[in-house]
């Protein structure tokens, strides 16, 4: 069963699941987390840049929202084991 503890263990799982399987991926960071309500898979939204769109993004205006350039992934963690159950492209709501 997942708890506040654990939760933060399968964000951290999800970045480095994210690290490993995107090497272009830079910029990771921890968009959200649910629980399903069996509490047995952690459901991680997990942002990032790719490192292509890097020197870009240092030159568009202050007043542009970022996370539109930022890529989503969901990824569902076994609240177990930590192992990766499934990871799909996520669109964040404009």
């Amino acid at each position: 069963r997942m708890d506040i503890v654990s939760a933060k263990v399968a964000a951290d799982k999800a970045m480095e699941y994210v690290s490993e399987l995107a090497p272009e991926a830079k910029c990771i960071a921890l968009e959200g987390i649910e629980l399903s309500s069996n509490k047995e898979v952690g459901e991680v939204i997990v942002g990032y840049a790719l490192a292509s769109d890097i020197p870009q993004m240092a030159l568009v205006a202050a007043n542009v929202d970022m996370r539109s350039r930022r890529t989503h992934k969901r990824l569902f963690i076994d609240a177990e084991t930590l192992e990766l159950r499934k990871m799909e492209p996520y669109e964040i709501a404009a």
